[in-house]
C-alpha cells in the first residue's frame, strides 16, 4: 500500500478510534493503588536482599516510584520529542516529498501524544493523591529517547537533520509501542497499570503502523549520498537510545533514595542488581531483546540491504556478518 493510501485511510479512522476523541479517561482508584501497580517481575531492584529486608511497604513503594517513572518519561518523551518532532514532520516534512495526507497524519499524532502526557501525569497526580508518595520532579532524568535525538542531531551533518530526527522519530515509536505491549502482557488485566497501558496502546498501534510506512517511504526517496549518511547515523542513534544504561542506573538510585535507603545504599542494589542480571547474560548488541524491534524495523524499511548502511551496523555491533545474508 502506498503512503498517501495508508494515510488517507488512516485520517478515516481516527476520529472514530483515537481514544483523545472518544473514549473517556481512566482514573486510578484508591483501591487499585493498594495492588501491585508495577509487576515486580520486571523491576529486578525488588528481589534485592536489602529491599526486601525493608519488607512488603518498602517493596510497594518501589514499584509505585517506578510506575512513577514510566509515566514520568512518557510525559515528557511525548511532548519534548514525538509531539515536536510530528510538528516539524507535518510543516517542514521528513527530508522527501510527502502527499499532503501524511502531514495531516502527523498532526493527529502529535494531538494523541499531547494528550497521552497529559493522561501519564494524571495517573501520578491520582496516585500521589492516593498513596502520598511524592513523585520526582518531571522528567526526572533526560529520558534515553530525547538524548539519543540530541546525540544524533548534533553528530550528522546540518542538512540532514530532517532526515536524522524522522529517522529517529520512527525508531522511537515502533520501539515505544512493543515496550508497552510487553508491559501489558506482564501485568494482570485489572491492574491500574496495565489499564493506563492498553488505553496507551489503543493509539500506538495505529502510531507504529505508520511509522512503518514513513520509514520506508523515507529511505526509498532518498539518494545515494543521503542513504549513505543517514545509514551510518541510524546505528548511532540506537547506541545513545538503547545502550544508556547510566541513565538507568542514575533512574534506579534516585527510585531507591525516595523510598529511604542511603546514597551507599542504593548504589549497592543498583551495582548489585546489573551485575546479578549480567551474569551467564553477556549479550551483544544484536542479541538485546529490546533491541529486536528496532533492528526488524530497519530490515523491512531496507536499510539493511543497503551494503554502506549494513556495514555500518556491524561496526557499532547491531548485526553479525553471519547475520547479513538474512538482513
Amino acid at each position: 500500500m502506498d503512503l498517501d493510501r495508508f494515510c488517507r485511510r488512516y485520517l478515516e479512522q481516527w476520529d472514530e478510534r483515537a481514544t483523545v476523541r472518544g473514549l473517556a479517561r481512566y482514573r486510578v482508584s484508591e483501591a487499585e493503588t493498594a495492588r501491585e501497580l508495577f509487576p515486580a517481575r520486571l523491576q529486578p531492584l525488588a528481589a534485592h536482599r536489602l529491599v526486601r529486608s525493608r519488607g512488603a511497604g518498602t517493596a510497594r513503594e518501589l514499584l509505585i516510584r517506578t510506575a512513577y517513572q514510566w509515566q514520568s518519561d512518557i510525559a515528557a518523551l511525548e511532548v519534548e520529542v514525538v509531539a515536536d518532532l510530528c510538528g516539524k514532520l507535518a510543516n517542514e516534512g521528513p527530508g522527501c516529498a510527502i502527499p499532503d495526507s501524511t502531514r495531516q497524519v502527523a498532526l493527529t499524532i502529535a494531538t494523541d501524544e499531547t494528550y497521552h502526557a497529559f493522561v501519564a501525569r494524571e495517573f501520578i497526580a491520582d496516585v500521589e493523591r492516593v498513596t502520598g508518595f511524592e513523585p520526582p520532579a518531571l522528567p526526572g532524568s533526560e529520558p534515553a529517547l530525547v538524548k539519543g535525538v540530541r546525540v544524533t542531531r548534533e553528530g550528522s551533518p546540518a542538512e540532514l537533520r530532517r532526515e536524522v530526527e524522522t529517522m529517529a522519530l520512527c525508531f522511537a515509536e515502533h520501539f515505544v509501542t512493543e515496550s508497552l505491549f510487553g508491559l501489558s502482557k506482564e501485568t494482570e488485566p485489572d491492574n491500574a497499570f496495565h489499564v493506563a497501558v492498553r488505553e496507551h496502546l489503543i493509539d500506538e498501534g495505529r502510531h507504529q503502523g505508520f511509522f512503518r510506512h514513513l520509514m520506508g517511504h523515507l529511505w526509498a526517496g532518498l539518494d545515494e549520498e543521503r542513504r549513505i549518511a543517514l545509514g551510518r547515523a541510524a546505528p548511532l542513534f540506537l547506541d545513545a537510545f538503547l545502550c544508556d544504561f547510566e541513565t538507568i542506573g542514575r533512574s534506579n538510585i534516585r527510585m531507591l533514595s525516595q523510598c529511604g535507603f542511603t546514597p551507599e545504599e542504593a548504589d549497592r542494589i543498583n551495582r548489585d542488581t546489573a551485575r546479578a542480571m549480567a551474569r551467564g547474560k553477556r549479550l551483544g548488541k544484536a542479541e538485546m531483546p529490546h533491541a529486536q524491534h528496532c533492528l526488524v524495523l530497519a530490515r523491512a524499511a531496507g536499510l539493511l540491504g543497503h551494503a554502506p548502511t549494513r556495514e555500518a551496523f556491524i561496526e557499532r555491533g547491531w548485526i553479525v556478518p553471519e547475520a547479513c545474508g538474512a538482513a
